[in-house]
């Protein structure tokens, strides 16, 4: 079973990283890969570029060997969508099945995303829980809400998953106004990212 951790990863930070190994063990996947978009729809300019976004991704994941990268969307350049994504990956993966994974922030504004109906015939859907945000009783149409972890092993594609896994909050806005005002990064982000971003401070 493959699981796909989509986002701007600008830049990628503990939360990320963590949220995803915990996730990994829990669902049980054989690979979980970290998928960054090229250009966000729903989120403003990115501090980052592309090259420098995926390059910190692979040095995080020098001390996170159990997380995978996908570079496809920004191959694939222009606005990333994540029906394309879905629709690219079930072709590699045909007899997988694949989970969707999204914070429930993002749950809660899905039916703004293109083609969002279609994604029940491709994925699972797991929501990782977030402090302030409440959408558990909040249910899709297209997915069956399922609280075993291992029917997401069973079935191909279709059904909503809310993981017990607590999405681990860092505010990638902070670090950002952080890195800009040069204070300590700590606990925020890998050793290595911030040897990555004192090396290469403009």
């Amino acid at each position: 079973m493959i699981g796909i951790y989509g986002g701007s990863f600008n830049p990628i930070h503990l939360g990320h990283l963590e949220t995803a190994t915990s996730l990994k063990a829990e669902l049980k996947l054989d690979h979980l890969f970290f998928v960054p978009c090229c250009i966000p729809v729903h989120k403003d300019e990115l501090k980052f570029s592309s090259t420098e976004r995926l390059q910190m991704i692979k040095i995080a994941l020098e001390s996170y060997p159990s997380i995978e990268l996908d570079e496809r969307e920004i191959n694939r350049g222009g606005k990333s969508f994540t029906i394309d994504t879905l629709n690219e990956l079930k072709n590699v993966y045909t007899d997988s099945p694949i989970c969707l994974i999204i914070g429930m922030d993002s749950y809660l504004s899905i039916k703004s995303w293109k083609d969002w109906k279609k994604f029940s015939q491709l994925a699972h859907l797991v929501v990782l829980k977030r402090e302030g945000y409440n959408g558990e009783n909040v249910l899709l149409e297209s997915f069956q809400k399922t609280s075993d972890a291992d029917q997401l092993k069973s079935q191909q594609n279709g059904l909503l998953f809310f993981s017990n896994t607590q999405l681990i909050e860092v505010s990638s806005s902070d670090i950002r106004s952080k890195i800009s005002a040069n204070q300590n990064l700590d606990n925020l982000l890998p050793q290595n990212i911030i040897d990555y971003l004192q090396l290469n401070e403009s």
